[in-house]
Formats: structure tokens, C-alpha cells, sequence
């Protein structure tokens, strides 16, 4: 006996088969919400990760120490500038703060516990009366703190360059400083201080100013030679 086969039943009942299978079948992965939507990032040539922008509304911002078990070692060029910034937390994993990425903002106090070195205006044009730098820190751009309101400022040893104008625009008081350093008028010290500073023969210790007199304290213990 011979049976005939209708192909087109066939085919249809298996595609009434299949398609709870296709169903089942995950969405296109789409971009999941979370912290990195505040961040424009581009991984680096250490292996690191390196904030190129900002483009979240928040005024007082975390910037995390990873993303994707990348570590974050590099703020970018003006990543942040002009943002209206209040506040902003930097992480140790930062190495490198490149210019201008925070110019133009509002920020008044500032900790770099990581930064070995930082760039051209990087913080310029801010209001920033209180600033922590790391003992690793190397290198500090030109213009990096001009137009401040910086009143003490502690120099790590380490520090071998201060660009032009880095401090300049600033009402400093209190200079903690290491023995033997480069200080010049031009990086933005007032010109009386740095008399003083080479008048002492370059001493370590914290150097304040009372009226217009510059005077040196006992060398602090903890001052960096």
C-alpha cells in the first residue's frame, strides 16, 4: 500500500514544533544601567582604564576604583571640565590626572592619595582651600592649582617639577616643604618666600607667613627631606 505524504502538513508542524523553542531564545543583550553610564571610558595602554568624560548631572561625584576588574589609573583631558563639580572622590588607583580634567568647576576640597602626576590647569579655576597630595606624587603641570584658595599646601619629596604658574592665584600662608628643592617666583610663590626658603639654606620644615613675614618652624619630624 502506498502512503501518500503531504509535505506542506509536515513542514508546518514542525514550525508549530520550533517556534517555543525560538522563543526562548535570550533578547539582544542590551547596555545594563549602572554606575559606567556616568562615564566615558577608553582602556589604556597600561591595562588600566582612563575616564575620557562625564556625562552624568550629579555635582559631587565617586569616581570608582575599577570597572570590569580593570583598575581606573588615569583621569583624561578635561574629562570633567567645566562641570559645576562641588565635590569629587579620587580613588588611589589613580596615577595620572591629565590637563585641565578638572578646570573650571567649583570644587573647594580636594585628596590625591594616589597621583604621581598631574597636568597642564588640571584643577585651574576652582575654590579649593584644602588639598592632599600623594607621597608618590613626581610632577606638577603648569598652571595646575592657579586661581585657588589655597592657604597651606604640603610639597611631597618626591616632587622633582613644578611647571610655571602652578600655584599662582593663590593666597598661600603655610608651605610645608622639603630640604634642597627648586622653588621658584615663577611657579606662582610670592618672591619674599622664596628669599626666605634659599636665606635658610634650603632647610626642611613648614613655612608661614604672618603679615607679610615669612618665618620658618622647627622642621617637623614628618616633613619630607
Amino acid at each position: 500500500m502506498t502512503v501518500k505524504v503531504n509535505l506542506s502538513v509536515i513542514v508546518l508542524g514542525l514550525l508549530c514544533f520550533c517556534r517555543p523553542l525560538f522563543a526562548q531564545n535570550p533578547e539582544p543583550e542590551q547596555d545594563a544601567p549602572g554606575e559606567n553610564q556616568d562615564f566615558i571610558l577608553l582602556q589604556n595602554r597600561s591595562g588600566g582604564i582612563t575616564i575620557t568624560g562625564y556625562r552624568g548631572t550629579e555635582k559631587s561625584v565617586v569616581i570608582p576604583e575599577s570597572f570590569q576588574g580593570l583598575p581606573v589609573t588615569v583621569i583624561g583631558n578635561k574629562a570633567f571640565f567645566g562641570k559645576e563639580l562641588s565635590a569629587v572622590r579620587v580613588p588611589k588607583t589613580v596615577t595620572a590626572v591629565e590637563p585641565l580634567a578638572f578646570a573650571g568647576n567649583q570644587l573647594d576640597s580636594l585628596e590625591l592619595p594616589g597621583v604621581v602626576r598631574i597636568g597642564y590647569e588640571a584643577f585651574a579655576d576652582n575654590r579649593i582651600t584644602r588639598l592632599s597630595l600623594s607621597g608618590d606624587l613626581s610632577s606638577i603641570g603648569q598652571r595646575a592649582f592657579i586661581n585657588n584658595q589655597l592657604r597651606v599646601i604640603d610639597i611631597p619629596g618626591r616632587v622633582t617639577n613644578i611647571g610655571k604658574d602652578a600655584f599662582a592665584g593663590n593666597p598661600l600662608t603655610s608651605i610645608t616643604l622639603g630640604a634642597n628643592r627648586n622653588i621658584f617666583a615663577s611657579q606662582g610663590f610670592e618672591p619674599s618666600f622664596v628669599n626666605y626658603y634659599t636665606s635658610t639654606g634650603r632647610r626642611a620644615g613648614v613655612y608661614i607667613k604672618t603679615g607679610s613675614i615669612w618665618c620658618l618652624r622647627e622642621p617637623d619630624p614628618e616633613v619630607r627631606e
